[in-house]
């Protein structure tokens, strides 16, 4: 899935999240797919049962259906795999494409801010929308996706990590440098 991710991960860095859209962002994809796949079996059964004298017409008709179904269903699924994210532990990365690839990369230390929006009908289906908000005022929202609450957590605890880091610094990192005081009492 995150093969592209992968191969822009630079040395030492590692995946702490990966992501993709929500199966409701292709519902349109879905429900005409189910409609023209019903539409076929009906065509096909009435070819059989009820107008044999149409025989030919409707199983063709039928046939017809069910396979713009399946290419309407294969066509959700391929929207649906294009949009990948993944949360590493230096930055955000977004691939948007198939043929023609938009990767975005936002490291976390430029985040300020993740936004959440959800509507009632996203809660009751799992999804909504994530918004990172970097310095400058800059913005990158990613709509539609599986668990948002989950992944603004993931962000915000990633954002979190190396800041704490930074104002408790291990004993390993600290320098002993002299301040102007001490240097100057070993001069006098």
């Amino acid at each position: 899935m995150a093969n592209y991710i992968k191969q822009s991960l630079e040395e030492g860095e590692t995946i702490i999240f990966k992501g993709r859209l929500h199966w409701s962002y292709i519902f349109r994809y879905l429900f005409f797919s189910l409609l023209f796949t019903i539409c076929g079996i009906v065509s096909i059964a009435l070819a059989y049962y009820k107008y044999p004298e149409q025989k030919t017409t409707l199983f063709y008709l039928g046939i017809a259906l069910l396979v713009l179904a399946f290419f309407i269903w294969i066509i959700g699924r391929i929207v649906r795999t294009r949009s990948e994210f993944a949360v590493t532990d230096t930055r955000f990365v977004q691939k948007d494409g198939i043929f023609n690839i938009k990767m975005t990369e936002i490291p976390l230390a430029r985040i300020e801010t993740v936004n959440f929006y959800q509507s009632l009908w996203q809660r009751f289906l799992g999804t909504g929308c994530v918004e990172m908000v970097g310095s400058g005022g800059t913005s990158h929202q990613v709509h539609c996706i599986e668990q948002p609450m989950k992944v603004r957590k993931i962000i915000c605890a990633s954002i979190k990590k190396p800041q704490n880091e930074l104002n408790n610094p291990s004993s390993q990192n600290i320098q002993n440098i002299p301040n102007n005081s001490e240097s100057n009492e070993r001069e006098g």
